[in-house]
């Protein structure tokens, strides 16, 4: 249950009892982080309005004003949203591997160019980074899919010819099995 103001005089983050697994298993429980995977649309500035199940999730996470985004991408044909708690221990992560190894070159890289820190509007609204909106992220239906600490955002017509093109194979089932998925 969330505290009143008045007994939380140091203004902590407030949390709901389902935010801290407290619940009946709702999706949003801080175990699992963001799922689902609401179609949304870009604007025709590149503007995501953050769909209101995964905007509920960061209130009860990181708080009612909580609004600091890193956005990246590895290819510049989708957009992986971080929240900046989650960015900083990705990154973290990154820095682990040596400085010397071509794969951390190529991902750092790639998250220069691709990448920006974004902040909430009081819309909901989070800005592209410039290299994703010159590469098509304008104007667009999307999906808005959850993955545990991230946000990936693809172009619904790009994800349709994805999977159009990729098979699920026996293989695929066998792998997923050995996961208990």
């Amino acid at each position: 249950m969330a505290e009143s103001p008045e007994n939380n005089p140091i203004n902590e983050p407030e949390t709901s009892v389902e935010a801290v697994g407290g619940g009946s298993g709702a999706w949003d429980d801080l175990q699992v982080g963001f799922s689902g995977n609401p179609k949304a649309k870009l604007d025709d500035r590149g503007r995501l309005k953050l769909p209101a199940e995964f905007k509920s999730f960061l209130e009860k996470k990181y708080g009612k004003d909580f609004n600091a985004f890193y956005i990246v991408s590895r290819e510049g044909e989708d957009a992986e949203i971080y929240p900046m708690p989650e960015w900083q221990a990705h990154l973290a992560r990154v820095f682990k591997m040596p400085k010397s190894h071509p794969a951390r070159k190529k991902l750092l890289e790639r998250y220069s160019l691709y990448g920006d820190r974004a902040d909430m509007d009081p819309q909901g609204r989070l800005l592209m980074p410039e290299e994703l909106r010159n590469a098509g992220m304008t104007n667009v239906d999307v999906k808005v899919s959850g993955e545990g600490t991230l946000l990936r955002v693809k172009s619904l017509s790009r994800l349709r010819e994805s999977v159009k093109q990729s098979e699920f194979s026996a293989q695929d089932v066998d792998a997923m099995n050995e996961f208990d998925v």
